[in-house]
């Protein structure tokens, strides 16, 4: 293999990492860290960051110590049992069925905002397209990560050297410091911790490696650095710019601030990445169905996609709160279970991986702490 060939396969086992990560949750950031104040705000995003990497190279291990390429879920039932697997498919279904009906939600509420005819109406629109690909069976996510990824890391740079340039930026907003009730100060905890769960693609980048498998460290490493350090650029973009202004989708606040034409760059690629995250989300759900359910692909085109509209239909919540239930009850159950298959498969597990991370008994316990706490923290 050549040395052009291992860094193509490196680069794209990152954006797939990346691109999978930097999802529609970043648009729900600004607003939660702003409500729990700018700097507790920052300190959940480095926190859960570091959380997640920890917790992504637990499952990198897994994944390698496991000779077969499996789903998470079916991963989870070789160490943990049919129980575990029962119970990460209750979340996942949780997880993704939410994202979906989020995805719907907000993707009406910014082509409202932009050509005004009733968020609801758009949000038709934009189902309508999502399930015609899924429909299709149009796998082609995968294939737009790193322009993606590469497209929005420029637009984010560029918007924050414009705004820096022209003094549009309001250094004194980092300071603001609204309410903290013990419900304002939980806020951000769900919205960054489902923004940083690209975790679901890494037996996918075991693929991609190949036999490379030893390079799966770093990938994870920095395909999670990277939205860390976004996200943080971001989240002081939109607070720097926005202040008291700012709304629970950040690229309207942007739009208000700076003008039409940065409202419709960032809608563009936010539309996009709703996109792709819908129809990745769903065509997992479908293979799931189909396999694990034993289900027709018709049947289980219909169970993926009505869900999610008829929460939209019963209008369940506004966009942000979606995405921090979702990502506060499903994402910590899913990453409760893979530190215990971690553990597992320290002893059961079928080959030597390429790294370990060594038993690491007391930082499992204090991951599963953190994610118990920060899921209970919803219903205070």
């Amino acid at each position: 293999m050549s040395s052009k060939t291992k860094q193509y396969q490196f680069i794209k086992a990152v954006a797939t990492l990346t691109g999978t990560t930097i999802g529609a949750g970043v648009l729900a950031i600004p607003y939660a860290v702003y409500i729990a104040g700018y700097w507790v705000g920052v300190l959940y995003l480095i926190i859960l960051g570091i959380v997640m990497i920890v917790l992504s190279l637990m499952l990198g291990e897994v994944v390698l110590r496991t000779k077969k390429n499996l789903h998470i879920p079916e991963i989870i039932k070789l160490y943990l049992g049919k129980k575990g697997y029962i119970v990460a498919l209750t979340a996942l279904f949780i997880l993704i069925y939410g994202a979906m009906a989020a995805y719907i939600r907000g993707a009406g509420d910014i082509m409202n905002y932009i050509i005004p005819a009733q968020s609801f109406n758009w949000s038709i629109v934009f189902f309508a397209i999502v399930t015609y690909f899924i429909i299709k069976g149009l796998k082609f996510v995968s294939q737009w990560n790193i322009i993606f990824v590469s497209g929005m890391v420029l637009i984010i740079i560029t918007i924050w050297l414009k705004v820096i340039y022209s003094q549009d930026i309001d250094w004194t907003q980092f300071n603001l410091q609204p309410t903290n009730t013990l419900t304002q100060l939980a806020q951000p905890y769900g919205v960054i911790l489902f923004s940083y769960f690209g975790i679901i693609t890494i037996p996918h980048i075991k693929t991609i490696l190949g036999k490379k498998s030893e390079q799966m460290e770093s990938v994870i490493t920095l395909g999670i650095l990277i939205p860390i350090l976004l996200y943080s650029v971001f989240v002081s973009l939109v607070i720097g710019v926005a202040g008291k202004d700012i709304t629970p989708l950040a690229i309207i606040s942007l739009g208000e601030k700076l003008g039409s034409q940065v409202l419709i760059i960032t809608s563009i690629f936010a539309i996009i990445a709703m996109m792709t995250s819908f129809i990745a989300m769903g065509l997992s759900m479908i293979e799931s169905y189909m396999c694990f359910g034993k289900l027709k692909r018709n049947v289980a085109i219909i169970l993926t996609t009505f869900p999610p509209m008829a929460l939209l239909v019963f209008d369940w919540a506004r966009f942000d709160t979606i995405i921090q239930y979702v990502g506060g009850i499903g994402v910590s159950v899913i990453s409760i279970l893979i530190v215990l298959t971690f553990w597992r498969a320290k002893y059961k597990g079928e080959v030597p991986p390429a790294y370990s991370l060594g038993h690491f008994k007391w930082g499992g316990i204090i991951m599963i702490i953190i994610f118990t706490l920060g899921a209970i923290s919803l219903f205070v």
